[in-house]
């Protein structure tokens, strides 16, 4: 099972930030988890509530008006997948209109499809990236669909789109056999205490994004450097 560090180490420095998946790299992550948004400047930044705290929306503002808000610079993901070549990156794009900005940059990068797992709750962005780029792609649910196939309807037509991403509390072993026997890839993501993730890892889920390296034997001191 993949351990895929959520938002980077977020107990150590500020989610999504470029310390955050640089302290989650030297715990022992190879797989990093990042929520990409769209700033009214038109950057693809790392930031993953649709609001500040002073309310403000996101799509709202500047990367350096999101910065200030913040508290730290905000990066982008151009800057992130710079700066970690090496890392597996699991990103999730969290609003429609990052989806074009983020395939033209695909496009640009050449990024390699090995080392980029695309995901979103807004399935219709998923099915036009996995239509259109050489980028492997996956679906965020949060509930357990009454059958699979209402799930996997638009997904079945393209062969880069066979990864699941399932909140732990929708879990269920017959989909996730289902699945399985279909040709696609379980992951999860919610999972809260060591026995949670053990369960994951018994139902055969084959990634999980989490925020507990010690549950896989990671060293937290290490990303404390």
């Amino acid at each position: 099972m993949r351990p895929i560090a959520h938002r980077g180490f977020s107990r150590i420095a500020p989610e999504n930030t470029l310390a955050a998946f640089a302290c989650a790299l030297a715990a022992g992550f190879s797989s990093l988890h990042t929520d990409v948004r769209l700033s009214a400047d038109g950057e693809l930044v790392l930031y993953s509530p649709r609001v500040t705290p002073e309310g403000h929306p996101v799509a709202a503002l500047s990367r350096s008006e999101l910065s200030l808000s913040a508290g730290y610079l905000v990066p982008t993901l151009v800057e992130a997948l710079d700066a970690f070549p090496d890392a597996f990156w699991n990103i999730e794009i969290k609003t429609p209109s990052a989806a074009p900005f983020f395939m033209e940059l695909a496009q640009n990068m050449s990024l390699d499809s090995g080392k980029i797992l695309l995901s979103s709750f807004r399935h219709e962005i998923i099915v036009q990236v996995a239509e259109l780029l050489n980028i492997e792609c996956g679906l965020l649910a949060a509930h357990r669909p009454p059958a699979l196939n209402t799930l996997l309807y638009a997904a079945m037509p393209h062969p880069r789109l066979r990864t699941l991403i399932w909140h732990y509390e929708a879990l269920d072993i017959t989909l996730l056999e289902q699945a399985n026997a279909l040709g696609f890839h379980n992951w999860a993501y919610g999972a809260e205490t060591d026995y949670e993730h053990q369960l994951c890892q018994e139902f055969g889920i084959q990634g999980i994004i989490t925020d507990y390296p010690e549950f896989f034997g990671l060293s937290v001191s290490s990303g404390l450097q």
